[in-house]
């Protein structure tokens, strides 16, 4: 049954990418009248690392032999110092450790027979350090974008304070 719920979640992505049509000679790159400053990645401060870990959450599941995330947040004053610096010397030698690049898939049900491998998706488990590393690059990013008005007014979904209703709302208040 594992082998046949990796073959189905390998060919997945292929599937997926048969059924995109791109039209020729279209022009995907536009040029950029925004801002001319660089995007730089600040240092990681063992406060800003305790304050993502308290706000990680606990009842997400995490790899085998991972640290679970409530014991996590019951070291955070002994390990988020090293944790900020390990993010450090990883952006300024970019390098990102091959133990943190390795996800656990787990299949789950989205419905129909459950006998069945078609009616499961392929979850991927990352360990609490990843989700550590990615919400630090995340912020920084945002950040960036935000400070130099790089996102359409038009843009609600995965924005803080703003959400698809409000754009439904926003067409239906300029009609």
């Amino acid at each position: 049954m594992a082998n046949i719920f990796i073959d189905y979640f390998v060919s997945i992505g292929n599937q997926v990418a048969a059924a995109i049509i791109s039209p020729a000679n279209k022009q995907y790159l536009v040029p950029c009248h925004g801002p001319q400053r660089s995007f730089v990645l600040h240092e990681a401060t063992s406060e800003e690392v305790k304050i993502i870990i308290d706000n990680l959450l606990v009842s997400k599941s995490v790899r085998m032999n991972d640290i679970p995330i409530h014991i996590l947040k019951i070291c955070k004053h002994i390990s988020s110092p090293f944790l900020a610096q390990l993010f450090n010397r990883c952006v300024k030698s970019g390098i990102y450790p091959e133990c943190l690049k390795c996800a656990q898939v787990i299949p789950v049900h989205k419905g129909g027979q459950k006998n069945h491998y078609k009616n499961y998706r392929p979850v991927s488990l990352l360990s609490p350090f990843n989700k550590i590393f990615e919400k630090l690059i995340y912020t920084r990013l945002y950040s960036y974008i935000e400070q130099n008005k790089m996102l359409s007014d038009s843009q609600y979904g995965f924005r803080s304070g703003l959400s698809t209703s409000m754009a439904i709302y926003n067409i239906l208040e300029k009609s």
